[in-house]
């Protein structure tokens, strides 16, 4: 869908509500700038999953801050390297989790691609998600937030 905008229309005017940004702004350090504003609408609308170039780390704190405050307990904050990323990873889809992966390079693990294509898929009513071997059902409370310190990945 095709939404017209006006020459002088931006991001921020068409879908931000000035409470929300200012929430944001306030509690979970969003910097005050039309990119780390606009941005951060990307991130709460989009429906893929969004990876940060974020040198300053300003996106890896706003995601933190937030996904702390908005999923208590159901937050995981994971580096792109560790082992477990796996188990982790099903456990977020299976149970409506926030995860955030640090530091990601300019490969991603392959076990990354069922999340990222989406291969959702639905059986008698439950959507499920089949990772390496297995199905894993999905919640559609999952979040994935990927960042990278990288300033011009490829």
């Amino acid at each position: 869908m095709h939404i017209p905008l006006k020459p002088d229309a931006n991001l921020i005017n068409v879908v931000g509500n000035k409470v929300m940004i200012e929430t944001w702004k306030g509690l979970y350090s969003l910097p005050d700038d039309d990119l780390s504003i606009e941005n951060a609408l990307i991130l709460k609308y989009t429906k893929r999953w969004s990876l940060c170039i974020d040198p300053q780390n300003q996106a890896n704190t706003f995601v933190k801050k937030m996904g702390l405050d908005i999923k208590e307990k159901l937050f995981k904050v994971m580096k792109a390297s560790d082992d477990k990323i796996s188990n982790e990873l099903e456990a977020s889809v299976k149970f409506g989790k926030w995860i955030m992966i640090e530091n990601v390079n300019e490969k991603l693990s392959p076990e990354l691609e069922p999340i990222l294509v989406p291969e959702i898929k639905t059986k008698s009513k439950n959507k499920y998600i089949k990772l390496g071997d297995k199905e894993v059902d999905y919640s559609d409370d999952f979040k994935l937030f990927m960042t990278t310190t990288i300033p011009n990945p490829h």
